[in-house]
């Protein structure tokens, strides 16, 4: 039997943050954090020129009070790949390189992000020689620092001469500790087969070529960061290969086909790599110590861990196994299948997370578009008021989990790109008087969104 969350709050994007199309009112893709340091979480729109480069930004509160804007919600420009089209604005292909965060440590969050040359005449969605990295005071817009690496420009979609679109679209802006500061300070950049590392003044600390790229043998679309190898800095999981938080190649084997999804995540213990291809979890030299196999998950699509079965055990995986199917599975630090069941269809059959609903130290449930399944399988816990998505492969529901209330227990933020609108879910019962402001760790400005 399921159970209706309680709906604290349907937060409707500012007007001025909006495009129109004949079907619909839509903002883009999202990112949460404390931009104004009040304690309460804000939000970030943005879209994005031939639905790849980053180009308007718009800031809101809670209460849906515009903060700041930056660039222009309508841009077109020539598309260089073919003189008789543009490249319009648009909400993403996919969430993009965009996170908020402090991270120059100053006490404040700041938009860490890609941003297009606001004098570019025409681009290529292919490539970033018209991209540059940008960081914003996240109470003002302002610039705080931007600069434009060759290293960056020269990355595209191509690899050895051919177009290798999805490696491409699913860019992407992990904050990790590298230089070992108090707080991380540094940020790893995703796009296509390159991995680059930057540090807050946005230098450039290494760069790796990723080799796996050929579908379906390629590494992550979106790698992990994480310390999987107890030296207090984070390292990078990229699936078929493990950087150290210098660069340093740790591992670079073929692990099977489909690496589609990967984490650094608690498993019995201790941090570990975990995949998706044949569900693997690695030691920090990338040794197998969990392999489920090929047999057992054909195509690991997406992976997530959590405190999914009774209080006392250890962190068990959930596992999309079969591709974009609402096929799940959970299983335990053992490689012990304890269920397989079916969750809702949606256009793209992706979207997994795992929420803290409960709170600290009480079984997970499991987020996949748009409820709450227990590790049973069971729907738990459904979302009132939410209209149907629009529809198209992007067309559901995107899920932050996040201590909003200030509860302990983790709130599911849905939005859905091609919306007005934000839906934020919390258990029942919900009393404002626990409130003790919001939290924002790696669960937020390391989300995974999708893979």
């Amino acid at each position: 039997m399921s159970h209706s969350a309680y709906l604290y709050k349907r937060l409707e994007i500012p007007d001025a943050f909006l495009n129109e199309t004949d079907r619909y009112r839509w903002g883009g893709d999202i990112r949460i954090g404390d931009l104004t340091g009040n304690g309460a979480v804000d939000f970030l729109v943005y879209k994005s020129l031939g639905g790849i480069h980053p180009c308007f930004l718009g800031a809101f509160t809670l209460e849906g009070e515009p903060l700041w804007a930056a660039g222009d919600k309508h841009r077109v420009i020539r598309d260089a790949d073919d003189a008789e089209t543009t490249l319009e604005t648009r909400s993403p292909h996919r969430p993009g390189p965009v996170a908020i965060y402090d991270i120059d440590a100053d006490g404040q969050a700041e938009v860490i992000c890609f941003w297009i040359d606001a004098d570019a005449v025409e681009a290529s969605q292919w490539a970033l020689s018209a991209i540059r990295l940008m960081i914003l005071d996240g109470s003002t817009g302002a610039v705080k620092h931007t600069l434009a690496p060759d290293v960056l420009r020269q990355c595209n979609a191509y690899a050895e001469g051919e177009l290798h679109i999805p490696n491409y679209v699913h860019q992407r802006l992990m904050i990790a500790n590298l230089c070992g500061n108090a707080q991380p300070q540094d940020f790893i950049v995703k796009v296509g087969v390159n991995v680059l590392a930057f540090n807050h003044k946005l230098e450039l600390l290494w760069q790796y070529t990723d080799k796996w790229f050929r579908y379906p043998q390629h590494s992550a679309y979106i790698p992990a960061v994480g310390d999987f190898n107890g030296d207090g800095l984070d390292e990078v999981n990229g699936g078929n290969f493990g950087l150290a938080a210098d660069g340093t190649v740790l591992w670079d084997n073929y692990f099977g086909e489909n690496m589609d999804s990967v984490l650094v995540a608690e498993w019995d213990g201790k941090k570990r790599a975990i995949l998706s291809g044949g569900g693997q979890v690695v030691d920090a030299a990338g040794h197998p110590i969990l392999s489920l196999g090929f047999d057992v998950v054909p195509h690991g699509q997406e992976i997530r861990c959590g405190k999914l079965l009774p209080e006392a055990s250890p962190n068990a995986l959930v596992i999309r196994y079969n591709g974009h199917h609402p096929h799940l599975m959970v299983v335990d630090k053992n490689g012990q299948i304890r269920s397989r069941f079916r969750v809702d269809e949606t256009p793209n059959n992706t979207g997994l997370e795992v929420i803290r609903w409960h709170g600290v130290g009480h079984p997970e449930l499991i987020y996949s578009p748009a409820a709450l399944y227990d590790s049973a399988g069971n729907k738990v816990v459904t979302f009132p008021e939410l209209p149907p998505p629009t529809g198209g492969k992007m067309g559901w529901y995107h899920c932050f989990p996040a201590d909003v209330c200030g509860d302990a227990r983790e709130e599911v933020i849905l939005y859905e790109p091609y919306s007005d609108a934000i839906y934020i879910y919390t258990p029942d019962p919900f009393d404002p008087g626990h409130f003790s402001g919001y939290q924002h760790t790696a669960r937020q400005y390391n989300t995974r969104l999708m893979d």
